[in-house]
C-alpha cells in the first residue's frame, strides 16, 4: 500500500489530467483541501509538493494554488538527484512484477550488493513502466529485501504503484533517512533485454541504491536498476558555500 500522501498526489494527477481540476483553474485553501480528501495538512503537502514538481500546479502566497498544465513539462525519468526525486518518480510510474525468489548471495552478488557472502534476501524482480509510454520500460530492477520483510508484504509487492521502501514504512514505522546511490556504466543484461525492448550488451546505466533508516542496523532494502542509455539522466546540482 503506498503512503497516503503518495495515493493523494496520483489522485490529484489523475483529476488534472481527466480535466476534473482543469487549467486555469484556483484550488480552495489548504485547510479546505485537507477535509475534503480527509486528510491532515502535513499529507495534503506532501502530495501538493509531488504534483508541483511536476509543472501542473503552482502554490505562492497570497495567490493559492492554481492547477498550470494538465500534463508534466517533460517526462520525469530525465532526472533524479534526491529522495523527493524518487518519490515523485513513483507516482507517474507503474511497478510490473516478473518474479519474486530467494537467493543467497554468492561472492559475486555479495560484492555488489556489499554484503556478508551466503547473505539470504528475497529478491523482487520487476520492470519500472511509464504510465504514459508503456511500450518502452524504463528500467529492469532487483529489490533486495530481508526475508521476514518481504514475507511479511505478500501480496502487496505485486501492486503496481509506489515505492516498496514506503510500503516498508507504513508496516514497520522503518523511516528512510539516507539512499546511498552508486551508479555505473554496463551492458543490458540478457535476461533484461527483451522485456526492456532493446538488444543485449547495449548502452545502459545501472544504478544501485541501498535505503538505510534511523535504527542505523545496515540497508533494510538494496535496489540494482538497469536503465537503457536514452531513459535516464542523472542530475546533480553543486554549489559553493557563502554565495547567493
Amino acid at each position: 500500500m503506498a503512503a497516503r500522501y503518495m495515493e493523494l498526489a496520483q489522485e490529484l494527477i489523475r483529476q488534472i489530467k481527466a480535466g476534473e481540476l482543469p487549467v486555469g483553474a484556483s484550488l480552495p485553501p489548504e485547510v479546505e483541501l485537507s477535509q475534503q480528501y480527509g486528510v491532515s495538512r502535513a499529507t495534503l503537502r506532501s502530495a501538493l509538493q509531488v504534483v508541483q514538481n511536476l509543472g501542473l500546479i503552482s502554490r505562492r502566497k497570497r495567490a493559492g494554488i492554481r492547477i498550470e498544465a494538465s500534463e508534466p513539462r517533460k517526462p520525469y525519468q530525465r532526472s533524479m538527484s534526491d529522495l523527493e526525486d524518487l518519490m515523485q518518480f513513483a507516482s507517474v510510474t507503474e511497478r510490473h512484477v516478473q518474479h519474486i525468489r530467494p537467493v543467497v548471495c554468492d561472492a559475486a552478488l555479495a560484492a555488489k550488493l556489499k554484503c556478508e557472502v551466503l547473505r539470504k534476501w528475497l529478491c523482487v524482480t520487476m520492470l519500472r513502466v511509464d504510465m504514459q509510454k508503456p511500450d518502452a520500460p524504463l528500467c529492469w530492477t532487483d529489490v533486495y529485501l530481508d526475508p521476514e520483510i518481504g514475507a511479511e508484504l505478500g501480496d502487496q509487492l505485486h501492486q503496481s504503484s509506489g515505492l516498496i521502501c514506503e510500503m516498508i514504512e507504513d508496516r514497520y514505522g522503518c523511516t528512510v533517512t539516507e539512499v546511498v546511490q552508486e551508479i555505473r556504466a554496463v551492458g543490458v543484461p540478457p535476461n533484461a533485454a527483451h522485456p526492456l525492448g532493446v538488444e543485449p550488451d547495449t548502452h545502459a546505466l545501472e544504478v544501485t541504491r541501498w535505503y538505510q533508516s534511523e535504527r542505523g542496523s545496515g540497508p533494510f532494502e538494496i535496489t540494482v536498476s538497469v536503465f537503457p542509455a536514452d531513459r535516464f539522466t542523472y542530475a546533480l546540482r553543486l554549489r559553493r558555500h557563502g554565495t547567493d
